[in-house]
């Protein structure tokens, strides 16, 4: 019989692309995941992974092995919910995912009411961006991931995958205290054509927003500075050398010298959600973290 921990193990390769990331995902050492693998090589008679490069890839093998031992993993995780779905007890791991200003604006004070609700359930906790976050609970990484997407740009999410929406998050455009709009009530994005900024990295949803708002003006901002810490934009702005479109989740104070703007025409709002895999519906950790986040917002 296949070792559920090796197949394990095959997964977080694919899902990781290498053997030192999926032992980190894992909480393994390298050599662990390496030994899983040849497990796994042994038992098939056929090579699991090639060497492209510095990297390894799945073989074709591999590859159909990972696919449908997924499918496996997740039709036993919803037998064993059914096996303890009378529990009153709520033990083990649960794994969060969540964007960064999800972790400080819901992540932070759902692990408080957790600590009191469910004392003897461990809570883990890594960042994500929500395409990343989609693509962690489809595969069984995480129990739970807290996702957003803007209105204009939806998440894909598959049909294997459940959500729920939580709020609806404002982003406001943050510029110095002297510039020349700062005493505006409002502000348009054709108004600050002519502004440097800074933004989160390409590919990002954020970065594709903001280019978005400008898109339907048939303009492109003037990017100048990326970096994924909203921090880094706030000194950015600061120090006069950017304007920054931030979210209101999760916003730290912000320091006297920077003024927080609406935008209209677009107003950048983003909904904020929880995805979880439809296999773990039952799961009873799973429909009480649930429970918690949905009376936050109640």
């Amino acid at each position: 019989m296949i070792d559920l921990g090796a197949l394990r193990a095959l997964i977080a390769v694919r899902d990781h692309g290498s053997i030192v990331a999926a032992a980190a995902a894992l909480g393994f050492t390298p050599s662990a995941v390496s030994q899983q693998i040849k497990k796994l090589e042994r038992q098939s008679r056929s090579p699991m992974l090639e060497r492209v490069g510095r990297s390894v890839i799945l073989t074709e093998r591999g590859r159909l092995l990972a696919e449908r031992g997924a499918l496996l993993l997740a039709d036993l995780e919803q037998v064993s919910d059914l096996a303890v779905g009378g529990a009153e007890e709520l033990r083990g791991t649960f794994r969060l995912s969540s964007f960064s200003t999800g972790s400080r604006g819901i992540v932070a004070p759902l692990l408080a009411r957790l600590r009191t609700s469910a004392p003897d359930l461990t809570v883990t906790v890594t960042e994500s961006d929500p395409r990343e976050g989609v693509t962690v609970i489809e595969r069984g990484a995480a129990d739970l991931a807290i996702v957003h997407d803007w209105s204009t740009l939806p998440l894909d999410v598959p049909s294997t995958v459940e959500r729920h929406d939580l709020l609806v998050d404002q982003a406001d455009v943050l510029v110095p205290w002297n510039h020349r709009l700062a005493l505006r009530d409002t502000v348009t994005p054709l108004e600050l054509l002519t502004d440097v900024w800074v933004a989160t990295p390409a590919g990002s949803i954020c970065h594709e927003w903001l280019l978005h708002m400008f898109a339907l003006h048939g303009e492109r901002p003037d990017i100048r500075f990326f970096d994924a810490s909203y921090a880094t934009h706030v000194s950015m702005v600061e120090h006069g050398v950017a304007v920054a479109l931030l979210p209101r989740l999760g916003r730290e104070p912000l320091p006297p010298t920077v003024r927080s703007i609406p935008v209209v025409d677009p107003t950048p709002q983003r909904q904020v959600g929880s995805l979880w895999r439809a296999s773990s519906r039952d799961n009873p950790a799973r429909q009480h973290v649930q429970r918690e986040l949905e009376r936050m917002y109640a």
